[in-house]
């Protein structure tokens, strides 16, 4: 009984294989040291409880690597790959409030950034909101620190940031594209690309966005929510047009899935990891269940990915795309 315990116990310290779609990744535990992997083509989950990932938590990923940040020590903070088992620390950012974390390139490459984004409202007279502080904190493996700068905005924040073409876009609260330089000089400008949703229903004021690199394209995928909740009830996807200077609307993405969890993303073809395409999966911060929107039919189906998991007000699901091997 003994011998066969071992192996399920060594078993267990290992990552799950590597897919041709992400792992959706929830820590859990009484002091998070359990992870759990739900597979989409596979239907099932795993419990691991990987000693790099144990009582942290999953910030940022890019290409198998993710940015695990310690939940108990600022002094704790490291790039990890689950399938290598390379690490790489860097310094801790204990202070800085963020929203955004971005991962740019796997920590190999020159071009290696991992960037913070915040908003802080700027509140006026009579509890008016003025403008936004936007903060920018990024690490590059060639710094000892983190550098920091902020820019006020009048009228908006930054929804959505993502590395096309090796350099950052983001997109802000009034569905302006813009490009973040950071090296030589930090600065930011508009790319001139006319804005998502220009003259669109206005009643529609919600929305979820995230941007998405995908096979050499940029998309942007906006989650439409009702003006009095929360909740997405539809989807617009939008394929960049660089030459043209505008957003085109993708009315079917063909094989293309994408996985949205607003605080990470990711894209696979559907036919290479068994799953339907035309598909968006999604998930909610605090939430434990996974939708899955059909593009064609504007349907959202429900299911529970995490059933070992209690119900709690921390549920931080991430999706990783371990790389393959």
């Amino acid at each position: 009984m003994e011998k066969e315990q071992q192996p399920r116990k060594a078993l267990r310290l290992q990552p799950p294989p590597p897919r041709r779609d992400p792992w959706l990744v929830q820590i859990h535990g009484k002091k998070e040291e359990i992870q759990t992997f739900f597979s989409v083509s596979e239907g099932r989950y795993h419990v691991k409880s990987i000693p790099e990932m144990r009582g942290k938590r999953i910030c940022a990923t890019y290409q198998g690597w993710l940015v695990l940040k310690n939940l108990y020590s600022s002094a704790d903070c490291i790039l990890f790959n689950p399938i290598s088992l390379q690490k790489f620390e860097f310094p801790s950012w204990e202070t800085t409030p963020y929203h955004i974390c971005l991962l740019t390139s796997p920590p190999e490459q020159p071009n290696c950034t991992i960037l913070l984004v915040g908003n802080k409202r700027i509140i006026g007279k009579y509890y008016t909101i003025e403008g936004f502080k936007v903060s920018f904190t990024f690490w590059h493996p060639k710094n000892d620190n983190w550098i920091r700068k902020e820019i006020n905005f009048r009228e908006k924040k930054i929804n959505a940031a993502t590395c096309f073409n090796g350099k950052i876009y983001m997109l802000d609260s009034l569905q302006n594209l813009l490009l973040l330089e950071l090296e030589p000089e930090f600065g930011i400008r508009d790319v001139g690309v006319r804005r998502l949703r220009e003259g669109a229903d206005k009643e529609v004021i919600g929305f979820k966005s995230t941007l998405i690199e995908s096979d050499g394209e940029l998309f942007a995928v906006l989650g439409l929510c009702h003006p009095d909740f929360d909740q997405i009830f539809d989807f617009e996807i939008y394929r960049l047009n660089l030459d043209e200077k505008v957003w085109e609307m993708v009315e079917n993405t063909g094989d293309r899935v994408f996985f949205v969890g607003f605080g990470s993303c990711a894209w696979c073809w559907g036919s290479e990891a068994g799953i339907k395409g035309n598909t968006i999966y999604f998930a909610y911060e605090n939430d434990r269940c996974l939708y899955e929107f059909d593009v064609e039919e504007k349907s959202i189906t429900v299911t529970l990915p995490f059933p070992n998991v209690k119900n709690n007000w921390d549920y931080t699901a991430r999706w990783a795309l371990l790389a393959l091997v």
